[in-house]
């Protein structure tokens, strides 16, 4: 039986999944980065979800709405790709990925 970021690791696309802890550091990965590479990834995923809390806190103050904080967010470059979910995420070569099956992936292995 796979485990869930073994399971994110082979979907299309996907280069590397990676669980970090709250304080950014690496938990667990599967996929194909170097370890130094895992760690400054995990820490990347980290300092990326307090800094989208910290706008959706300020979106919820504006608004008057609620709705946030959000659930994973995703930062686009031309060929790859960072997607997460709460302390799960995944970078992905874009040409390759459908990052529907990507978010529920990463939905599914954080428990949200």
């Amino acid at each position: 039986m796979l485990s869930d970021l073994e399971s994110l690791s082979v979907l299309k696309g996907v280069v590397a999944a990676l669980r970090f802890h709250d304080d950014g550091t690496l938990a667990e990965a599967a996929g194909h980065l170097e370890q130094l590479d895992l760690q400054l990834a995990a820490e990347l995923c980290y300092a990326n979800g307090r800094i989208m809390h910290h706008g959706s806190d300020m979106l919820m103050t504006l608004s008057g709405t609620g709705g946030w904080p959000p659930r994973g967010w995703m930062m686009m470059g031309d060929e790859l790709s960072v997607c997460a979910v709460a302390e799960v995420a995944c970078f992905v070569r874009n040409r390759e990925a459908s990052f529907n099956e990507v978010f529920r992936g990463l939905a599914e292995a954080s428990g949200t």
